[in-house]
């Protein structure tokens, strides 16, 4: 091997390397990597605290969902204590933006009993306690809120049980 080719293998080395640790640090820095949290507190009906073993905390805001009408916030409130209780209170949460109030706006999960993880954003929207929010921050799994909310309007509960005119 002459010199030439020396020095082009060692600096296509250089930048393969380069790239699998830019790649490893976005990934990790990535607004869409899901992280463990467990939940320390609800604020209201679409808001939690939660905290890692490190003892990193964040408010988090559940991205993609408006919040209930005052009529079914009880029933909202209920629905997400069950989903946090889903698994002890660990949650998944896949950052996608921060709100003006300085809150994470995330997508939030739990593992079920089966190892299926459950969409707190869906299971809110089949239940037809919230109607999705266009704010102009595009939650990864949109699509699956929205089929989730015509399925609710289907079978008409929760918000979609009251009249016509909300059927937009």
């Amino acid at each position: 091997m002459n010199p030439l080719q020396k020095t082009r293998t060692l600096l296509i080395a250089i930048t393969l390397g380069s790239t699998i640790i830019w790649f490893i640090n976005f990934m990790t820095k990535s607004p869409i990597f899901p992280e463990q949290w467990v939940v320390i507190e609800v604020t209201d009906t679409q808001t939690m605290i939660v905290r890692q073993s490190n003892g990193n905390q964040m408010q988090v805001r559940l991205c993609g969902i408006d919040k209930p009408e005052q009529a079914l916030s009880k029933q909202a409130t209920e629905k997400l204590q069950s989903l946090i209780a889903t698994n002890d209170r660990q949650v998944t949460v896949i950052p996608v933006a921060k709100d003006s109030q300085e809150r994470t706006v995330a997508e939030v999960m739990a593992y079920g009993k089966d190892g299926v993880e459950i969409s707190f954003q869906e299971e809110f929207l089949k239940s037809g306690l919230v109607k999705t929010r266009q704010s102009g921050v595009e939650c990864p799994n949109q699509i699956a809120f929205e089929n989730a909310q015509r399925l609710a309007i289907t079978a008409r509960v929760g918000v979609w049980r009251q009249n016509k005119q909300n059927l937009r």
